[in-house]
């Protein structure tokens, strides 16, 4: 890690390291979003960036590396919910396809807060324990349980209320 701040082969072994994880992350959380492989990119770029004033904190590396990926998802998010809104106003396509059952999950979950899609994406898709996410996202261990519980129900209700729009 030392190394890698004035190292750029060191930083390449890195970015391959951790490289697959980041984006399964990201995949995970923007489906099949064809800007996936973008928002995996501004992560590294960003992590190289900011790599000279990385300081050690007892956190892994690829945690501090969760954290940049959740910022740029969430940005995403927000430029995709702008246009969204703005192609509320336009009248729908007559050729639409019905989703799957993940894509239906993915925009569920792309319709909650996005402090919510951080704490279930992290604890559920990535795997990351309660302490883990609490880590990342820098809050308490009491804050991420109760984001889960709450992001629980209400992804529920996003998905009920979509199966009722089907």
């Amino acid at each position: 890690m030392a190394r890698a701040k004035g190292d750029a082969d060191a930083f390449a072994l890195l970015y391959r390291r951790h490289y697959p994880a980041i984006q399964r992350y990201v995949r995970r959380r923007l489906g099949g979003s064809g800007m996936v492989d973008d928002v995996v990119a501004e992560t590294f770029l960003t992590a190289l960036e900011y790599l000279p004033r990385y300081q050690e904190r007892g956190l892994p590396f690829r945690s501090w590396l969760y954290r940049l990926a959740t910022s740029r998802i969430s940005r995403w998010i927000r430029q995709a919910r702008r246009r969204l809104e703005q192609l509320e106003h336009e009248p729908p396509a007559r050729d639409i396809v019905a989703p799957d059952e993940r894509e239906i999950v993915r925009l569920a979950l792309l319709g909650l807060a996005e402090r919510l899609q951080s704490v279930l994406g992290l604890h559920y898709l990535e795997g990351l324990s309660v302490d883990e996410v609490a880590a990342v996202l820098e809050c308490s261990t009491g804050t991420v349980k109760s984001r889960l519980s709450r992001g629980r129900d209400a992804l529920r209700r996003r998905l009920e209320q979509l199966g009722e729009g089907r």
